[in-house]
């Protein structure tokens, strides 16, 4: 008792050590890529701060040159103006023409202009207020000067040279003078402003790299510490991936299958011992080398792979398993049956970097089920194909004479006297018989032709792409070579015949059971007609009309099909046991439409025969569940059942069963208004097809009905297996059962059986009265025949409201 809560207590502790181990491998993770983040945060904000500061300094550096180069340059222009100005005003007391005078008083005027000019755009420049105040005292000073100017000027032009030389010399220039004075006070600001934005420039540019070397020395730090964790971890990683890999080194070279892994070019990087083994390369013989170098693979015919597995499994990023036949050339020229498995290799980000290849060796496996293949398809005492294969490739001949218009034939070779050797020498002389004249019959017939062992002592020769006449001729050739041997058991000589049916195969001829069963019967005709001879099978005018027609039809069904030509019909099955249950109807197609519609007992034969079959069942069932799913709408309260046929087509058609079920979805049909009705010989020829189909149906709700039962050879066998809801009486028994005292026992014990079995019971072809009250006297639950109801359009049924429906109750 206490080693159970130990065991609960161990896995609890280890239960909380993987999850402490994960929380602790989370936050360690969490804290890495929080020191990452931070460090590459600070080295981030170092950056932007150093360029701002750098890019802050040199853009107020730039500005401050700028601005004090043009306020200098102009202040310079100021000065030219002033110095120019009082020279011409000197030239002008000197000169004494007047013309010459006059051109001196125009460049005055002129230097005036350009010193206001070059003042206008300094006073329009951004000022300090020293510079402002030394402008407003040029401003006034220049005022004077030019007063004292026009003063010199005048006395000049009034030939008063003398008072005019001694104002220009006591006050004009001295007024200048001050004006020069505050003109180089305001080039000395700019010198002076510049220094000291130079000044404060410096001390940003100190602060700005402190702060750098302080948020690079965090980052450093940060860094630092982050790089130690990194690296213990990565060493952690390091040892647990050296053990992983050693774990996997060691699996590798252990397993019975060969592993290959390649780089993104399909160049070998691994090769594994058993690998090795089964190429014969070595590691180091096939690393670097193209895949294919080293893994020889052809398929059946010799031929490498037409697809590249490898580079497909790459480009695909899927895993690529290759079951096919395929055989590995070893490097000594040694064959293996292989199977290949491909899957991409991928990096941490998704991205791929190779793929490993896993083979193995199938040759005992494929040798086996190729043995196991052969046996199923061969007879064990000749060699030759079985009936099975034989009819599986009559079948291909037949379907290939249909499509592609060729011409077959088929020959049944029963042989004679075969029962004589049996009895008088035992099965053993039979045997080597049989063995002899395979022997003979292969050196007669064609390489292209198909020759099968069918029986005891019967055998099939299957002429593809041949005329009957050369048919015939290599019939014959086989009929005497078979007559002309002698075969010698002991002291014992027999002489034997063979008599042959010959069956011509085109594309208007039948199945595979009609081809054969004619050919016995041209054998039969030939052993009849006294042995030892060649008949060929031939159709009779009656025969001849009925396929001609069944040809005709074929068109007409094919565009009924795909104009929408069909309609449906309807006819009522009554209860004889339950008043109440008096609305089941099964459904019927025509041809055409409600005026003029053809019933189906015209089309369907051929419909059969060319398999057509499946369409028209997938017509009816589409059709008839958008009527019903319209019908439940407007009746909801109803009980019925509506019957639908299926023929034995559509039974062995692997999407059908989805197409059922997709259409009773979509129009929201309930399965339990719905009874599927399947032939009993359709059952029969289809048992484990029937049998899935109904089983997967049933679970879905729907209901079945098994049809004409009693019309099989071995009813009673088959219906203990087939898991229906209803049987229908065979109508050629119910129909005389009035007159005929066996049909009437027939119908009464299959009626009893049913009962037996849970399963409820339904006579058809119910023609008049004294049948209809024979049934009820019996206890049959349903009825249907014209007695009953003439069938009628479905479009007159969903019409009516209350009135009986159709097919089988519940």
């Amino acid at each position: 008792m206490s080693a159970h809560p130990g065991g609960l207590t161990s896995k609890s502790s280890n239960l909380n050590l993987i999850i402490n181990l994960s929380m602790r491998f989370k936050k360690i993770n969490a804290g890495l890529v929080f020191g990452f983040s931070i460090a590459l945060t600070l080295l981030i904000v170092i950056f932007i701060v150093g360029l701002s500061s750098m890019a802050a300094i040199q853009n107020r550096l730039k500005t401050i040159a700028q601005n004090h180069n043009v306020k200098t340059e102009l202040v310079t222009s100021m000065r030219y103006a002033v110095r120019e100005r009082t020279v011409s005003l000197y030239r002008m007391l000197l000169l004494k023409d007047p013309v010459e005078r006059d051109e001196e008083f125009t460049m005055f005027n002129r230097y005036a202009i350009f010193f206001m000019q070059a003042r206008n755009s300094l006073m329009a420049m951004e000022l300090s207020k020293d510079e402002q105040q030394a402008l407003e005292r040029e401003a006034e000073l220049t005022r004077k000067a030019v007063a004292l100017q026009v003063a010199v000027i005048d006395l000049v032009v009034t030939d008063q040279t003398e008072q005019a030389m001694r104002l220009m010399y006591t006050k004009s220039l001295a007024t200048q003078d001050e004006v020069f004075k505050i003109l180089n006070e305001l080039i000395e600001m700019q010198r002076v402003e510049t220094e000291r934005a130079v000044v404060e420039s410096t001390k940003e540019y100190q602060r700005a790299r402190k702060l750098m070397l302080v948020f690079g020395l965090i980052a450093f730090s940060l860094s630092g510490v982050v790089s130690i964790v990194v690296v213990r971890r990565t060493s952690n990683t390091e040892a647990r991936l050296f053990r992983q890999k050693e774990r996997v080194q060691v699996t590798l070279n252990s397993i019975a299958d060969g592993v290959i892994t390649t780089d993104a070019q399909g160049r070998v990087e691994y090769l594994n011992p058993t690998g090795s083994e089964l190429t014969g390369w070595s590691l180091r013989e096939a690393k670097g080398k193209e895949l294919f170098d080293v893994l020889t693979i052809i398929d059946d015919e010799g031929y490498p792979p037409t697809v590249n597995p490898v580079l497909q499994a790459m480009q695909e990023k899927r895993i690529i398993n290759n079951n096919d036949s395929m055989t590995l050339v070893r490097k000594n020229g040694d064959n293996y049956a292989v199977e290949l498995t491909v899957a991409p290799i991928k990096d941490y980000d998704g991205s791929i970097t190779g793929a490993v290849l896993i083979f193995r060796n199938v040759t005992a496996i494929r040798d086996m089920a190729n043995q196991m293949v052969y046996q199923a398809t061969h007879d064990s005492l000749t060699g030759l194909i079985n009936r099975n294969e034989f009819e599986r490739r009559l079948n291909e001949a037949i379907h290939v004479a249909r499509n592609n218009e060729e011409k077959h034939v088929l020959c049944y070779v029963d042989l004679d006297q075969f029962k004589v050797v049996n009895d008088t020498c035992g099965h053993r002389a039979g045997d080597e018989l049989l063995k002899q004249l395979t022997v003979e019959l292969h050196r007669k017939v064609r390489k292209s032709d198909t020759l099968g062992r069918l029986g005891g002592d019967e055998f099939g020769i299957l002429f593809l792409d041949c005329s009957l006449d050369k048919a015939l001729e290599i019939a014959e050739v086989v009929r005497k070579s078979i007559k002309e041997s002698r075969f010698i058991w002991g002291d014992k000589a027999f002489e034997i015949g063979a008599s042959i049916g010959v069956v011509a195969i085109n594309a208007e001829t039948g199945g595979m059971s009609e081809i054969m069963s004619a050919a016995d019967s041209a054998c039969f005709v030939a052993k009849d007609l006294g042995r030892n001879r060649i008949h060929v099978y031939q159709l009779d005018d009656k025969l001849l009309a009925k396929h001609r027609g069944e040809m005709q039809w074929l068109p007409r069904i094919r565009e009924a099909l795909e104009e929408n030509n069909f309609v449906l019909y309807f006819q009522r099955i009554m209860s004889l046991l339950d008043a109440k249950q008096q609305h089941n109807i099964e459904l019927l197609i025509r041809m055409g439409d409600r005026l003029n519609s053809i019933p189906p007992m015209a089309f369907l034969p051929a419909a059969e025969r060319y398999d057509l079959m499946p369409e028209i069942d997938r017509w009816v069932i589409k059709n008839a569940f958008r009527e019903l799913g319209s019908f439940q709408h407007k009746h909801p309260n109803e009980d019925y059942i509506w019957t639908i046929n299926i023929s034995g087509q559509s039974l062995c058609d692997e999407a059908f069963l989805d197409f059922v079920v997709e259409q009773y979805q979509y129009y929201s049909v309930k399965p339990f208004h719905v009874c599927f009705e399947i032939t009993e010989t359709a059952a029969v020829a289809n048992l484990v097809s029937a049998s899935h189909l109904i089983a997967k149906l049933t679970d879905q709700g729907f209901q079945f009905a098994l049809d004409d039962f009693g019309s099989g050879l071995s009813s009673f066998n088959y219906l203990k297996n087939l898991p229906v809801d209803y049987i229908k009486i065979d109508g050629s028994f119910v129909k005389d059962i009035v007159d005929d005292p066996i049909d009437c026992a027939m119908v009464e014990s299959i009626n009893q059986i049913g009962h037996k079995l849970g399963l409820k019971t339904i006579a058809e072809f119910v023609e008049d009265e004294q049948t209809l009250e024979k049934l009820r006297i019996m206890g049959v639950d349903f009825v249907q025949g014209r007695v009953i109801h003439e069938p009628e359009p479905l479009q007159l049924y969903s019409e009516e409201k209350g009135t009986d429906s159709e097919t089988v109750a519940s």
